[in-house]
């Protein structure tokens, strides 16, 4: 996710924040030669367990073909000052 000065997030808003970890997510996967299609397994975590309602259907936006096994859970806290959503996907790619 992008940050701004001293470490902090670039946006307080969550679904913000969950659309910039999908696009690097997502950047990420092309670099590998995948896509979203390929994610089998996600796991999100978030600050405030609330915000399920927000990240859900944005969630659904970005697994549009896919249905990956997925987790979401509430953690005190992250690293990045500022941060309400981590995403952590795994892809399988054929050979």
């Amino acid at each position: 996710m992008p940050k701004g000065e001293n470490n902090e997030v670039a946006t307080e808003d969550v679904a913000e924040q969950t659309r910039l970890v999908f696009e690097e997510i997502n950047a990420i996967l092309k670099q590998a030669g995948a896509t979203l299609d390929n994610v089998v397994k996600a796991v999100i975590y978030l600050k405030d367990i609330k915000d399920f309602d927000i990240v859900s259907p944005i969630r659904a936006e970005y697994f549009k073909n896919a249905m990956p096994v997925s987790t979401m859970v509430e953690v005190g806290g992250f690293v990045r000052s500022g941060s309400k959503i981590e995403i952590e996907v795994t892809a399988i790619l054929e050979k």
